[in-house]
This record gives structure tokens, C-alpha cells and sequence, in this order.
């Protein structure tokens, strides 16, 4: 499938990922008095991403060379449900549960990702299209894994990993430390916040130039409630091929 979820940035550099990995961690602060200087570091964000058992990602990412406004709630169970809009080029619903996906994609991607005629798509729209989620396009597929956001997270601090530590606020009412890259000669407006409470994982990153993502991160270990569809909203792969016969 030519289908990828990437960033211009996210193989990460040996020099970059070098820096990541000197970076010395810090505790934080749970009485919310830290100043700058205080709390966790970038790597320990990385970490922590690597180390969630689910999440809830929101924002917008590259999905080959173009931006996608995504939606996805997964878990390192398989479970996952979110949604895609890469503009001109459509939208998609799915669901994705064991070993059986469900796409509901809107008119555009249809004809513009999955070459369907008009005919078809007259018949299939609006509905949800079951298939096996190993024949999934790779980039819904990616956007189900956890890894897929570790990746982003370690893209953006390889790539700046000297931003500058501000002070402890808030993000959503969630306690955050932010980091900012103020290199004159490196800033590409890459930025992120990193929870100040618990466990540091990465609240929000942005890398418009470099990795050219801007997430923000929930509902880490949080349980990815999934039902499938209705069933009459529902076309399995076998009723698929029956239109596509009746149409010959």
C-alpha cells in the first residue's frame, strides 16, 4: 500500500537522537510552585509516550504529503475509533476492533482513495465498509498505533532538543511545562508541553516546519470503549463485491 503517515523529520538523526538521550531528566513538582528549570525533561516525555497503554490524539499530521486534521482514540490492544479529513482528498470514519476494521469514508476519498466510480459510489455511501484490518490502508492503520505518536513525540525533541524550559501553567486545566525553541538559527516554531503532575507525558507537540504535526495528547491509559456498527449500516467485503458484479 503506498499509503505512509510521516513528517519530513520523523527518521530521527543520530546526532539528534545523541542530544535527546544527554538531556538530564528532572522530578517534578506536584504542589504546582515550580519555576523555570524545574520538572520533567523533553526525553522523559518521549518516554512516557513509549510507555502509555492508550491515548487520545487530536490535531493535524502528515498523511503522505498533506495535512490531515485527525481524531483517534487506540490502545495497545488493537482497539481504535477516530476519523480523517485530509480536505480535497476526503474524510473517513473508523472503527477498528481485533482482527476487523470498519471504514465509513465520505464521497470525495471514495473516488479520490479508493477509485470508486460514481456508480459505486452512489451504492456504498454512507455506509460503513467491513473488511479485515491487515487489508486497511497503512496510513488508517498507522494512525491506530501507539508507535505512530511516539514517533512524532521523538521526531520533535530530536530535532530541537535544546528548547527552552518555561515556566510551570496550564493547558485545559492540566498542569504543563512548556518548551519552546528560541535558537535564532534553528526555530521552526517548534514547541511542546509536558505534564507537570504524575507521569510526564507529552500534553501537546507542534513542528509546523520539521515534523509538521500539532497534536495534543489525552486520556492516557484511558480504556477505547469500541462497538461495531450497526449492522444495516454495515457492507462486508462479500456484499461489496456483489455490487461491483451487478454493475458489470
Amino acid at each position: 500500500m503506498k499509503y505512509v503517515i510521516r513528517g519530513r523529520r520523523v527518521a530521527v538523526a543520530a546526532a539528534g537522537a545523541a542530544a535527546l538521550l544527554a538531556l538530564t531528566a528532572c522530578g517534578s513538582d506536584d504542589d504546582g510552585g515550580s519555576e523555570a528549570g524545574d520538572g520533567p525533561a523533553q526525553a522523559d516525555a518521549v518516554e512516557a509516550m513509549r510507555s502509555a497503554t492508550s491515548v487520545h490524539a487530536v490535531g493535524e499530521m502528515i498523511v503522505v504529503a498533506d495535512p490531515a486534521q485527525v481524531d483517534v482514540q487506540a490502545d495497545k490492544q488493537g482497539n481504535c475509533v477516530g476519523s480523517a479529513d485530509m480536505g480535497e482528498k476526503g474524510a473517513v470514519e473508523f472503527v477498528m476492533r481485533g482482527d476487523t476494521s470498519w471504514l465509513k469514508p465520505d464521497a470525495a476519498y471514495l473516488e479520490s482513495e479508493m477509485m470508486y466510480d460514481a456508480e459505486m459510489i452512489a451504492e456504498v455511501e454512507g455506509s460503513y465498509l467491513e473488511q479485515s484490518k491487515s487489508d486497511v490502508q497503512t496510513a488508517l492503520a498507522d494512525l491506530c498505533k501507539l508507535g505512530t505518536y511516539v514517533e512524532q513525540t521523538d521526531s520533535v525533541v530530536s530535532f530541537s532538543p535544546e528548547m527552552t524550559q518555561k515556566e510551570k501553567t496550564r493547558h485545559e486545566g492540566v498542569a504543563v511545562v512548556p518548551y519552546v525553541n528560541e535558537d535564532p538559527s534553528t526555530s521552526d516554531g517548534a514547541s511542546m508541553k509536558i505534564a507537570a503532575k504524575g507521569k510526564p507525558y507529552p500534553v501537546t507537540i507542534t513542528d509546523p516546519e520539521g515534523a509538521e504535526v500539532d497534536l495534543a495528547f489525552s486520556a492516557f491509559g484511558k480504556p477505547v470503549e469500541v462497538e461495531a456498527p450497526a449492522a444495516e449500516s454495515v457492507l462486508t467485503e462479500e456484499q461489496l463485491s456483489d455490487i461491483r458484479l451487478e454493475q458489470m
